[in-house]
């Protein structure tokens, strides 16, 4: 039996001693989703020592983290950063989170066990031609060469993996709400607007978002749609020309007061698994999904097409009950999406990468 990882933090040799386990995180795109999920994992273990190396839209708060240092520009400096901050803490397990940092973290060896976690895996954009999609999943499997294993946000993610890589560990690790459970308000509930929570590109599909609004629009609706996230200028101005409001990044209580009086419509057109679906399920919103393979198990009220989608609304804005129905799914979700089964499932992804390196 090799070293064990606790649900804590803590690392436990063969002999039974215990220390904290150190952790070096590795991202290129520290902002948004991406961000906070790792944030999430972090706090999942608070006795362990969590670095960070990376670069972003976001500066990380210091006192999170027991050391923070920034990305290099260059991609060959990026590689070179992440082996010379490997051996200089000493780290038990490097965590690269996202696409490139799995670039710079396992293109060479590293004197530490490298865990990958994609947060969505980019081959799997509809919208990418045959030959650019087909050119990602090689570099992918490539690279498992050098990852012990993978973390991964849904059973549609693990099968990827498993068609990548018969050996390496794939373990889900559910991504848990940013918001806290809200204090319970009495009365009925009526949605006053329209929501989605992301990041203004084209992952996120704002324009999908925009044909539902429209759709319900000619039907009657007569309340606010908002975005609220930021990014793409022109997308911006495309949700603004289709009246739908803009609002950019909000802080917990913000977002909170949004969601709590919405109904949240998710359009992306390809996840890992989204924070803000967790974040409207906490808050009591109704949530009605474009489907996309990520969310296939959720139970989550989905359709695939534009107009499907405003049907689905349309119902929830007609029916009381319906409502009801639908946010008892959201519950649900929530309760395979807890901080302490997060916790089990890092330790988990840590004691296999490190009983990989090992044998």
């Amino acid at each position: 039996m090799g070293e064990c990882v606790t649900t804590s933090g803590l690392i436990h040799d063969q002999r039974g001693r215990a220390r904290p386990l150190r952790v070096l995180h590795v991202t290129e795109c520290f902002g948004a989703g991406v961000g906070r999920a790792i944030g999430l994992r972090a706090a999942a273990l608070p006795e362990a020592e969590h670095h960070l190396l990376w670069t972003g839209e976001e500066t990380p708060t210091a006192s999170r983290w027991a050391s923070m240092m920034r990305l290099p520009r260059t991609l060959p400096s990026r590689i070179s950063a992440a082996r010379r901050r490997t051996r200089e803490l000493g780290v038990d397990v490097v965590h690269a989170h996202s696409s490139w940092a799995g670039v710079y973290t396992r293109v060479v060896s590293l004197d530490a066990p490298v865990v990958y976690e994609p947060h969505c895996f980019k081959f799997t954009d509809p919208a990418l031609r045959g030959p650019v999609s087909r050119t990602y999943r090689f570099i992918e499997r490539c690279l498992t060469m050098n990852t012990a294993a993978v973390g991964v946000l849904s059973p549609d993610e693990r099968a990827i993996v498993a068609g990548m890589s018969r050996r390496l560990p794939a373990i889900e690790i559910p991504n848990v709400p940013t918001l806290s459970q809200p204090d319970v308000v009495d009365g009925p509930w009526r949605p006053s607007r329209l929501v989605m929570v992301g990041r203004l590109a084209p992952q996120k599909d704002p324009g999908y978002f925009a044909e539902v609004v429209a759709q319900l629009r000619r039907g009657g609706f007569t309340g606010d749609a908002v975005w609220v996230g930021d990014g793409d200028l022109g997308l911006r101005r495309m949700l603004t020309a289709a009246g739908v409001r803009v609002t950019g990044w909000l802080g917990p209580a913000d977002l909170e007061a949004m969601l709590r009086e919405s109904i949240y419509i998710h359009s992306a057109r390809y996840e890992g698994f989204p924070l803000s679906i967790l974040d409207a399920a906490v808050c009591g919103a109704p949530i009605v999904a474009r489907r996309i393979s990520a969310l296939e198990r959720t139970g989550l009220l989905m359709a695939s097409a534009a107009h499907d989608v405003a049907d689905l609304v349309a119902r929830l804005l007609r029916s009381p009950e319906a409502v009801d129905r639908c946010r008892l799914r959201g519950e649900a979700l929530l309760a395979s999406h807890l901080p302490e089964q997060l916790a089990r499932a890092l330790a988990t992804l840590y004691t296999k990468a490190l009983s990989e390196e090992s044998e």
